[in-house]
């Protein structure tokens, strides 16, 4: 495949394809950080999904569940506008899904006093939350990254990196691997258990069912701690745009949640407990 070769066998693109092309166009020296991100943003949307079926629905959701807090958010994001605009430009969607990214104006509070708050704050985590993270990191160090290493170290011996794509795949796990390793390290390390049975309010670990004023859809959210956050699963961050909307919220209340791509208006219909 030459760089930037989107054909296939049977003529549907698959969205793992797609990504796998764009970064054949890539530099090199950016590959790395690109290929990370666009990682994140095709298993949340699924890499079996056909580019043509792409949606601005999708887009938008994909972007509510990133943390405010990042203090990369804007970069996360621009790497995927990017790729969105290339799919329109290689004519593999009808419009440019990228125009539903919207970047995120920088806090007011912002500096060495914020990042030091932030490293100092504790962190609210469910006790189901806390065992899944520690069983991920044992995992991880015990079992992934060894594998990983080793194949790193076989495709090393091959020396001749110029076309060693085993060597570039291997090292680009390795790097995502021990990214998530020190993600997790960070926050079980700032971690605090949170235990409550409590249905009155939105909360952390309470399932809530809205009911969406603008698109007429019933939607269910399960409001989680940093680290628990899985977006195909329903799991959103209590720091995300619709989870800090919703905490201390109660059924019947009307909220409005801001976005990248707008505002959208929920009534909560219900709150239960995992």
């Amino acid at each position: 495949m030459v760089p930037g070769d989107v054909s296939t066998a049977n003529g549907v693109l698959r969205l793992g394809q797609a990504m796998s092309s764009y970064l054949s166009t890539r530099d090199a020296s950016e590959r790395e950080e690109v290929a990370r991100e666009l990682s994140r943003f095709t298993r949340w949307i699924g890499s079996d999904v056909p580019v043509g079926d792409l949606t601005p629905t999708q887009v938008a959701r994909y972007q509510e569940h990133l943390p405010e807090s990042s203090s990369d958010i804007n970069r996360r994001l621009e790497l995927v506008k990017t790729f969105l605009a290339y799919l329109k430009g290689q004519k593999l969607t009808r419009t440019n899904l990228g125009v539903h990214i919207r970047i995120r104006r920088p806090s007011s509070r912002s500096g060495p006093d914020r990042d030091a708050q932030a490293v100092g704050e504790a962190v609210r985590i469910t006790e189901e939350g806390h065992a899944r993270l520690s069983q991920e990191l044992e995992h991880l160090e015990g079992t992934v990254r060894p594998r990983v290493t080793e194949d790193l170290q076989r495709a090393y011996a091959d020396k001749d990196f110029r076309e060693n794509a085993p060597y570039d795949a291997a090292k680009q796990h390795l790097s995502e691997v021990q990214s998530r390793i020190n993600d997790i390290r960070r926050t079980l390390s700032a971690a605090s258990i949170y235990f409550s049975q409590s249905t009155d309010v939105v909360d952390l670990g309470t399932i809530v069912t809205l009911h969406s004023l603008d698109e007429d859809e019933q939607v269910t959210y399960t409001v989680v701690g940093p680290g628990e956050v899985s977006p195909r699963e329903g799991k959103i961050s209590a720091q995300s745009p619709v989870g800090s909307a919703l905490v201390n919220r109660r059924v019947g209340e009307v909220v409005e949640v801001q976005t990248p791509a707008g505002t959208h208006t929920y009534r909560i219909d219900k709150i239960e407990r995992r």
